[in-house]
């Protein structure tokens, strides 16, 4: 199918894909028009079907990653009750607790949950939005939570596959 797929076993990065389209052509088997977009921290490879849907595949730059991440966790920190064992200090701030007992105890998985939505969401809207495209909010992401929660890793390149309803 489609080189950037994530496999559990083998994952070609973006700078191998452009190397790999060039040594054997690789096409959508639903329809021969395929097109690659690319944008700052991240790349839409597009499969156009028919009865207005647009398969598309994003692979996410690692610096992306691991920004949003970090985001999403300052927020969470932010927001929890008092951590156990770490006061807070005036002005209901928390002090600098160690990332790692901060993640623990918040929960990884949660942090993880938030971040990969946040991902899926701003790298599809920007597509739409610079491809001028009218999409309805009927997004289907191909792969199951926990594949993409085993796939995501901070500060890595993260694919995933997602169904576009266009209008």
């Amino acid at each position: 199918m489609v080189p950037c797929l994530y496999n559990s076993s083998y994952r070609i990065s973006h700078k191998d894909y452009g190397l790999l389209q060039t040594a054997s052509p690789v096409q959508c088997t639903e329809n021969l028009r395929q097109s690659s977009v690319s944008f700052k921290d991240f790349c839409v490879l597009v499969c156009p079907e028919e009865n207005n849907l647009m398969k598309i595949q994003v692979s996410v730059s690692a610096t992306m990653t691991d920004s949003i991440f970090e985001k999403v966790f300052t927020k969470k920190v932010a927001a929890a009750q008092p951590l156990p064992g770490f006061r807070r200090i005036k002005g209901g701030k928390t002090p600098d607790i160690p990332k790692e007992v901060a993640l623990h105890l918040i929960g990884p998985s949660k942090v993880k949950k938030e971040t990969i939505k946040k991902i899926i969401n701003c790298t599809v809207a920007e597509y739409v939005r610079k491809e001028g495209l009218t999409a309805s909010k009927d997004l289907k992401v191909q792969q199951s939570y926990e594949e993409l929660e085993a796939a995501f890793e901070p500060g890595k390149e993260f694919c995933f596959d997602a169904t576009v309803h266009l209008q």
